[in-house]
């Protein structure tokens, strides 16, 4: 024992030893003394290290030093990824895709894209990307082969309607902007428009749905789950939700205060706000406007709370870029949004789904069912035979020769081996059919339609 004590202190002393003190830049010489580290650290350190792993390295920890939880340093992949998310652009060919049974299908396809320009249509479904069939690949793996340089290629197999319709064409990837927003007509004639992000192409959807909305009773502007985005675009739609008037107080370095104004006119019909805790960013700051200008009915829960915005700068391709925040916002009554979020004028929380009770009782699927036996999961049987159109007269618990008609019946429906007994596969088929689906009930878009038709009365 004392022996390995003797060795360790050897250890120890010989680590110590080994330090030698250099002579350091002084302390009120900040930016020296990084610059010095960065220097003496790849000049001395005993592996090899290039200067952008440090760098690195010295960007996330200025990052992490601040006290905002909003800074950040973005290596380059999460920096373009970051920036397409935001504005919506990148390269590609313009298309909303779902997975699909029989490949993937095309969900949407972006005003004035690649994919527009080449004929592609909401519906068609995509069996082959070049020679990759994508029954066997995730829609993450699917994008990066979609994706890629502009001005370069990309072959798609696809099928409209049905199989026979399979044709293969070339599409140019080129630069897309993806939809910021949905629109549509919704029950009572009112105009339904749902923001998702405050994207580069808001404005431009914004102007093209108050077109399509023209002719309708109110508008429902739903900000649910809405995570903001760019400060210009909400400036660019700002004047079509908020009357003319102060939209928001900036507040800056040193706590100075300035007004920002709509030039208006606000909107030109009843609106309702929809809004949750996922509303957040710019989307509460024009929430704010709306609200403190009376533009428009709030419905919903209270939002997120972020009324800060970030800059973001790129520092190029090698080293990606970085954000921290560098304004505040208050609504133009002065209230403050960070770290509280706003309150709706009515308050409605999301109703969650209605489950439904099945149509007959479920059967236990680990007893193996056949003629002759007695027994309650028989009568459980007889009943969900009887709700699923195959059993006729009153249940028993005896399994005789009606239940066994009524069963085969059922097995030939289903492709099932028809032999009149219900095994495991048999009754997990026969309770599948039993369960009902959950009703959604949209309770906060009810009670928006219900507000604009009063507002229009």
């Amino acid at each position: 024992m004392r022996s390995r004590r003797f060795w360790a202190g050897l250890v120890v002393v010989a680590v110590l030893g080994m330090f030698v003190f250099q002579p350091w830049a002084g302390a009120d010489d900040v930016f020296g003394v990084v610059t010095n580290v960065l220097r003496v650290v790849q000049a001395q350190y005993w592996r090899e290290v290039d200067a952008a792993t440090l760098i690195r390295g010295a960007l996330k920890g200025i990052m992490e030093a601040l006290d905002d939880p909003y800074a950040q340093y973005l290596p380059p992949q999460n920096y373009d990824g970051f920036i397409q998310h935001t504005t919506g652009a990148y390269v590609g060919i313009g298309v909303g895709l779902e997975p699909h049974p029989n490949g993937v299908l095309i969900t949407r396809v972006f005003r004035n894209s690649p994919a527009a320009k080449a004929g592609l249509k909401a519906g068609d479904i995509i069996l082959f990307v070049e020679d990759t069939d994508t029954r066997h690949i995730g829609l993450s793996k699917l994008t990066e082969l979609v994706r890629g340089k502009e001005g370069t290629a990309v072959s798609l197999s696809f099928y409209r309607g049905t199989v026979d319709t399979l044709q293969t064409i070339e599409v140019t990837r080129g630069a897309v902007v993806a939809p910021s927003a949905e629109w549509k007509i919704i029950e009572g004639n009112i105009g339904y428009i749902d923001i998702e992000i405050f994207g580069e192409s808001l404005k431009d959807d914004i102007e093209e749905a108050l077109k399509d909305l023209a002719g309708t009773k109110g508008l429902i502007l739903d900000l649910r789950g809405c995570p903001g985005g760019l400060l210009d675009s909400l400036m660019d739609i700002a004047p079509f939700f908020v009357k003319e008037g102060p939209l928001m107080v900036e507040v800056s370095q040193g706590g100075q205060h300035a007004g920002i104004y709509s030039p208006g006119p606000g909107p030109d019909k009843p609106l309702v706000v929809l809004v949750n805790n996922g509303t957040a960013s710019a989307a509460e700051l024009l929430l704010g406007g709306i609200q403190d200008s009376k533009s428009g009915v709030v419905i919903g829960t209270r939002t997120f709370g972020k009324g800060v915005a970030q800059s973001v700068f790129s520092l190029g391709k090698e080293l990606g870029g970085y954000k921290f925040t560098v304004v505040g916002y208050l609504t133009p009554l002065g209230r403050e949004i960070d770290g509280i979020g706003l309150d709706p004028d009515v308050w409605v929380d999301d109703a969650g789904p209605e489950y439904l009770l099945p149509l007959a009782e479920l059967i236990s699927p680990f007893t193996t069912l056949k003629y002759g036996m007695t027994s309650e999961e028989v009568r459980k049987l007889q009943a969900a035979l009887r709700v699923l159109g195959f059993f006729e007269g009153s249940t028993t618990k005896y399994f005789g020769p009606v239940t066994r008609r009524a069963l085969i019946k059922f097995q030939h429906s289903e492709g099932l081996n028809a032999d009149g007994v219900a095994t495991f596969e048999v009754i997990e088929k026969i309770n599948a059919k039993l369960i009902r689906a959950p009703i959604l009930r949209d309770a906060q878009l009810a009670a928006a339609v219900e507000k604009i038709l009063e507002m229009a009365r």
